[in-house]
Order: C-alpha cells, then sequence, then structure tokens
C-alpha cells in the first residue's frame, strides 16, 4: 500500500524516520539559537556610553564646522561655517551613527554627488545629549537634540490639559542630559490675571523658571524673547500646545506651521520632524514634533530626589511600600499635595523597567 503525505511533505521523510525527522528539528533550532545568542548578548552588554560614544573627530579639525539641521533618510541638512544651509551625506567611517539636531561636525565641500553639496567627516564630541526612554531594548533611546543651553517645556492650561505629570517627566530628561528646565504655560490668555494655577505649586522649588505667555494677547513674549541671544534651545510640549505658534511671534516670522486642537479636544501636529531654526546671534532653536508621553525608561533613579524634594530617603529607595490611598500613611508623610505619593511611584516603577543603557539602577 502506497503511503500517503501530508501536503507539502518530502516522498522522502520517511528515510529519516520519526526520530531523526525530530533530531534535525532540534539541531537546527539549536543553531538558531546559537545564532542570535551573540546578538542578545551584544544587546544586553550596552551601556550609555558606548551606544551614545562617536569617533574620534580630531582627524578632522582642520575642515570647516557645521551644525545638523536635520537629518533624513539618505542625507543632512546643516548650517555650514557661513551659516547658510548645505545638504551632505555621511562618510562610511560614521555609518550608525545617530545624528541629531544640533550636532556639532566636520565637513569637506570637496566630495560631492549630484544631490549634496559636501560630505560630513566627522562629529564633534557633545556638549551634552537629551533623549527620552525608546520603545524596546533594540531601540533603548530615541535622541532628541544635542549641544542645548535650555530646554523649554510648553504646557497650555486649559486646551490641552496641563499635566504636572509631564512637566516631572520633562524634568526627569533635562536633569539626566544636565540642561536646564524652563515651563512655558501656553494660552495665558483664557486665564484671567488673578486666576492661580494650583497644578504648578508643587513645582515651584524644583523647576529652574515658570514663564506664563499668550502668544495672543503678548504676555510673556518680552521675557521669553530676552533669552533668546546665543541661546541653544529645545521646545518641548504635547501637540496643541501652541509651541509653533509661539516659535512664530518670537521670530517674528513664520517658521512653523500651526495647527490647533482636534474634536476630540487633543493638539493637532503640524510639525512632523525636529528640525533646527536659527535665531539671534548664533542661537538655535530645536522645533520637536507634538507627543503624547515622555518615557523615563532607563532613566536613572538618582534624578528623583531632585524632582520630589518632599520625599525621605526612605520613601525615594521604596515608594511602592507607601499606600497612597491609606490616610494614615499620608498623615505621616505630612504631604502638602498627596498626589505627588503616586507620581512619584509611576515614575519610579517606569524607571525600573529593563532598559540595558541605563547605569544606577
Amino acid at each position: 500500500m502506497k503511503k500517503k503525505f501530508r501536503l507539502g511533505q518530502s516522498s522522502h521523510a520517511n528515510d529519516f524516520g520519526e526520530t531523526g525527522s525530530r533530531r534535525e528539528g532540534r539541531s537546527q533550532s539549536k543553531r538558531r539559537q546559537q545564532q542570535t545568542s551573540p546578538q542578545r548578548a551584544q544587546i544586553e552588554s550596552h551601556d550609555s556610553e558606548s551606544m551614545l560614544a562617536l569617533p574620534d573627530s580630531t582627524e578632522w579639525s582642520h575642515l570647516p564646522k557645521g551644525t545638523v539641521i536635520q537629518r533624513h533618510s539618505q542625507w543632512v541638512d546643516f548650517l555650514g561655517a557661513d551659516l547658510q544651509p548645505l545638504r551632505g551625506t555621511l562618510s562610511g567611517k560614521l555609518r550608525g551613527v545617530s545624528l541629531v539636531c544640533g550636532d556639532q561636525i566636520h565637513y569637506d565641500l570637496a566630495v560631492k554627488t549630484s544631490e549634496t553639496l559636501a560630505q560630513i567627516q566627522a562629529v564633534v564630541t557633545r556638549r551634552n545629549l537629551l533623549k527620552r526612554g525608546g520603545i524596546d531594548d533594540r531601540n533603548p533611546w530615541q535622541l532628541i537634540a544635542a549641544n542645548l543651553d535650555e530646554v523649554w517645556l510648553c504646557a497650555s492650561v486649559l486646551q490641552p490639559a496641563l499635566k504636572p505629570s509631564l512637566i516631572e517627566r520633562a524634568q526627569a530628561l533635562a536633569l539626566d542630559a544636565g540642561i536646564p528646565l524652563i515651563v512655558v504655560i501656553t494660552k495665558s490668555d483664557e486665564l484671567k490675571p488673578s486666576d492661580e494655577i494650583p497644578e504648578l505649586e508643587p513645582l515651584r522649588s524644583t523647576t529652574q523658571r515658570i514663564v506664563r505667555c499668550s502668544s495672543t494677547s503678548g504676555e510673556g513674549l518680552d521675557l521669553l524673547q530676552s533669552l533668546l541671544p546665543k541661546k541653544r534651545i529645545a521646545l518641548l510640549g504635547h501637540s496643541g500646545v501652541g509651541k509653533s505658534t509661539l516659535l512664530n511671534r518670537m521670530l517674528n516670522q513664520t517658521v512653523s506651521r500651526t495647527g490647533g486642537l482636534s474634536k476630540f479636544g487633543t493638539g493637532k501636529q503640524t510639525t512632523t520632524s525636529t528640525r533646527l531654526i536659527p535665531t539671534l546671534d548664533q542661537g538655535f532653536m530645536v522645533d520637536t514634533p507634538g507627543f503624547r508621553n515622555l518615557s523615563v525608561r532607563g532613566i536613572s533613579r538618582h534624578w528623583l530626589a531632585d524632582i520630589f524634594p518632599e520625599f525621605s530617603s526612605a520613601v525615594l529607595e521604596d515608594p511602592l511600600g507607601f499606600d497612597p490611598e491609606d490616610e494614615e500613611i499620608l498623615m505621616q508623610l505630612n504631604l502638602a499635595f498627596p498626589e505627588r505619593l503616586k507620581s512619584l511611584q509611576r515614575l519610579w516603577s517606569e524607571m525600573a523597567e529593563k532598559n540595558p543603557n541605563a547605569r544606577g539602577q
């Protein structure tokens, strides 16, 4: 009797026998594990220094220096030494290097293509690097901008609603990068001058400065414009908080498209990629796309003491051991703003999530 075989099964399958087939399957599985193990080990052994390290640029210091405006898939837009925009390609030595807005580069005008006018030969060591946690272990960081003097977090008072947790997350990222943070409260014309913003009270002692402004009434714009000359500033914030409108008003020109709110009350995203915009006296502002969340995954818990100074070291070491719904515990902690305990717990838990580039966990 002729033996039947399943669809797709070789007529010679029986030559191996059932035991041989299983052994072959185990061998293939073992080979796949051996092939992926070094890659997995390499990922797990990463740290922030090795991943974000840049090749030595000393060899190319004689070349003109520029500043990255925007990174594209095939080329890079940058400001040349004469502050004129240029487009260049990356040399082979920089393959795998993640360039970001604000990076200082050395470029060679002698190497051109049909679409570019220069080749980028080196990236100068970064003074600082603003980044947020990535989505997984293979993408542990999302790089935002480099060589900054300040970070401005834009938050509106009503539409979209102000979220203190967003400010706390921005504090963590700014502290990690060693960059001062300024909180810019936009759309202040929606409030009366006498109106207070209670959500900001617990944050006043932990932020560099809080500025109320309105692109409509002009409140606070003079103060913000006085901070611009020679400064390198990154603008962060939810979609719809008025980053692009504020940027246009401060620079007195339309440099960024503006949107509004969707029918759900959330912001419409008008800035779709991070880009650098020159300002006064060789300064620049980095306009970033609106985001829904600032991940602190992989950021060191060391910074929680600066963000939540009202908590003792015992609470900071294990905040999950304190029930935020237990009135007796809240009385013992003597908190002026009890809701801050939940905020601390959320950040502490997220920072604990595995990130192979994080140290000091």
